[in-house]
């Protein structure tokens, strides 16, 4: 291989390469020295398998409107087979599995104003973690508007307009 050792004590750590990643495996051989005459050197070698990490993405972190739904573009690799998304809210996904699932605040993630999407893959195949990934969802509020009541005036006086806005409005023109 050609990684590295973090020293020559028997308890050292092996950090492999790119290479040796890539090539899934490597032959690590531990050495004697300093021996005895005529004591020969002493070798013993292990294999040392290398899996792939799992990986997920989440995506970005996104901002919607409330009362829209937010579309995921999760993403995984390594060894990853299969993805879980959560939330720290209590809204729903289309589907908890899909990468591109859609996800539909409640009312009580609206009235937080954010809430945390996290996409999670499935636990590999031997020593390796399952992989997590975090997206922050913003849910700002809907703008609202009223143009006020109708009106009847004279044709030589102006009407006194009744607007208002609000939520996620801050300025109104007519």
């Amino acid at each position: 291989g050609s990684g590295t050792f973090s020293n020559n004590n028997p308890n050292a750590t092996y950090t492999p390469s790119a290479a040796d990643i890539a090539a899934g495996s490597v032959t690590l051989t531990y050495s004697s020295v300093g021996q005895l005459a005529p004591c020969t050197q002493q070798m013993h070698s292990m294999l040392l398998t290398i899996n792939p990490a799992a990986t997920v993405n989440a995506g970005a972190n996104q901002a919607i409107c409330s009362g829209n739904t937010a579309t995921l573009l999760g993403s995984m690799g390594g060894s990853s087979s299969s993805i879980t998304w959560s939330t720290s809210g209590s809204g729903t996904f289309t589907n908890v599995a899909a990468l591109n699932a859609i996800y539909t605040p409640s009312a009580a993630d609206v009235s937080a104003g954010t809430v945390q999407l996290t996409l999670t893959s499935n636990d590999p195949i031997g020593p390796c973690t399952p992989a997590v990934s975090t997206l922050t969802l913003t849910l700002n509020p809907s703008a609202t508007i009223s143009a006020g009541g109708a009106q009847t005036i004279c044709s030589t006086t102006g009407a006194t307009m009744a607007g208002s806005f609000g939520g996620g409005a801050s300025s109104a023109i007519w």
